[in-house]
């Protein structure tokens, strides 16, 4: 009797002092840790990437119009640029490069004899250097 009526103490104690011991306290806590370190990388990954991709489709879109405006503008012989209406948003450049035909095999830098053919080169750009854009249209003469 005395031998069941101990046993029946210990069970409840044993009931009573059951739980986590430190070592699975810090393993948890070690796990979900790294698990949302994981979780907020991944999430500010996926905001830059979709922040850069933002930039470069609204470059995109700032380098056709700036385009359009200049294959609207008349031909000028040996023009070292092209003046338009087109003016960046804030938070963009625009710039231009404009190469002359030498009437061989390349474009060059200097105008010597107007061939009447020009590379026009346009860029624009962030100013925070997250995205550019280029895109280069040719001039003829009519």
């Amino acid at each position: 009797m005395r031998r069941m009526r101990r046993q029946a103490l210990d069970a409840e104690r044993a009931d009573s002092e059951a739980g986590f011991t430190l070592v699975e306290l810090l393993l948890a806590v070690g796990i979900l840790g790294i698990s949302g370190v994981a979780l907020i990388g991944g999430m500010m990954t996926s905001i830059q990437v979709s922040d850069l991709g933002r930039r470069q489709a609204e470059g995109q879109g700032e380098v056709r119009a700036y385009a359009e405006a200049v294959a609207g503008t008349a031909y000028a012989n040996c023009a070292s640029s092209y003046s338009t209406s087109y003016s960046p948003p804030p938070g963009y450049t625009a710039t231009m490069a404009v190469a002359y035909w030498d009437g061989t095999s390349a474009f060059t830098s200097t105008c010597g004899t107007d061939k009447g053919l020009q590379r026009v080169t346009l860029t624009v750009a962030a100013t925070d250097g997250r995205g550019s854009e280029t895109v280069a249209i040719a001039k003829r003469k009519p």
